[in-house]
């Protein structure tokens, strides 16, 4: 007799992102040489410093249970930094969760906040994993499309129109994934306006924060006073400290919410590895001086990245404010057999062996996903397969 399955996990999409990697890395296992962009993960190591310290809280046996909202110094450290760095001004240890990367931090926000019916609004391009948490938190998501023309950023006037006594929560996320593109302090004043006037949550992911390039100063959403207690700020060690591995994220917001998101954390997975929590408070407090090497490098990966494009007529891109990715139009190459990014995408790996991500899975067709967190020998290579195949079509 078959059984039924959670309508919630059969309604969510499975990562598209993860679901390439794996084929690819698959592929390469079988002998082909594959070169994958695919993926948004530094190629950098871990900051000496962060390992030195995994190390040490090993041989001091710190290796047993810790606080479900994490330990205290590393919850501290956040907190200064979030004052300091985002203008958080009510940050302290006790409005700060550490969760087993911002993942979790999305997930423990969104369940601590959503009931049955609610709606979520996303603007696309999102991070392709925001609908699927908001389905699982029994949310509805609402997609709002911001295409190349309006460099991938909702305006006011949209966010007003989507916008409806159901909104329990609208998600932002500047440096965004995967366009690169950033709100400037003035565009989100502008959406503040509006936020202002509704009762209703701001999720706001910043993981890619330390990853900029000065066209446009990072700016949190949380330091508005207009939204004072309505933003849950999302942060972790993952891209910036190239410690993707080690699984800590970060989350403030304001206490009774908190709260809530620490129950649902505390009820799956306790809190993150407390070796891992060692590693990353010494990140935080020593590892500027890596943050911004990596960042050197990723501005001159752009820099290449953006002039082998040139070399594309039938492309247009954005070049990004931040993070290290391209989201690159390659809709006037889907004139012939191949019709959608995604079957674009299948035909660069199955004959060019190259893995890129389909703008579908970001919520934007007629768009690929190329990430530039990869030596400038593999961009190289990347690319040459890339115009290869764009050229062919």
């Amino acid at each position: 007799m078959a059984i039924d399955l959670s309508r919630r996990a059969s309604a969510a999409a499975e990562s598209q992102t993860l679901r390439i990697a794996n084929r690819a890395k698959k592929m390469k296992e079988e002998g082909i040489d594959i070169v994958s962009l695919s993926t948004g993960e530094p190629d950098f190591n871990t900051p000496d410093c962060a390992k030195k310290a995994a190390e040490e809280a090993i041989e001091n046996n710190f290796t047993h249970y810790t606080d479900s909202k994490g330990i205290y110094e590393l919850r501290a450290a956040v907190a200064d930094k979030f004052r300091v760095e985002n203008h958080l001004t009510d940050a302290t240890a006790d409005t700060v969760l550490i969760t087993s990367g911002a993942k979790q931090a999305l997930m423990d926000a969104l369940g601590a906040i959503c009931n049955d019916g609610d709606e979520v609004i996303i603007p696309a391009p999102y991070w392709v994993s925001y609908p699927a948490m908001v389905t699982l938190s029994g949310g509805t998501p609402i997609i709002v499309s911001a295409g190349i023309e309006q460099h991938f950023k909702i305006t006011p006037d949209q966010l007003s129109q989507a916008i409806t006594p159901k909104t329990k929560c609208v998600i932002l996320n500047s440096p965004n994934n995967p366009t690169g593109a950033m709100y400037s302090k003035d565009e989100l004043s502008a959406l503040v306006d509006v936020l202002a006037q509704h009762s209703c949550y701001i999720l706001s992911d910043e993981i890619y924060e330390k990853i900029t390039y000065g066209s446009i100063e990072h700016c949190s959403i949380g330091s508005f006073d207009k939204l004072a207690g309505r933003v849950l700020t999302v942060n972790g060690v993952s891209k910036a400290y190239a410690m993707t591995g080690w699984r800590v994220g970060f989350l403030n917001g304001q206490k009774d919410v908190m709260k809530e998101a620490s129950k649902v954390q505390g009820q799956t997975t306790s809190h993150p590895s407390s070796i891992a929590q060692i590693a990353s408070l010494a990140a935080v407090l020593y590892a500027a001086d890596d943050v911004e090497k990596m960042r050197q490098a990723f501005v001159r990966r752009r820099e290449l990245i953006c002039g082998l494009l040139d070399e594309i007529p039938t492309v247009k891109y954005m070049k990004p404010d931040g993070a290290f990715y391209i989201f690159v139009d390659v809709s006037e190459a889907l004139r012939g057999e191949v019709k959608t990014s995604a079957e674009l995408c299948e035909l660069l790996l199955e004959k060019y062996h190259l893995a890129l991500v389909p703008g579908e899975a970001f919520g934007a067709d007629g768009y690929v996903r190329i990430s530039f967190a990869a030596s400038e020998d593999t961009i190289y290579k990347a690319l040459d397969r890339f115009k290869t195949g764009i050229l062919n079509l």
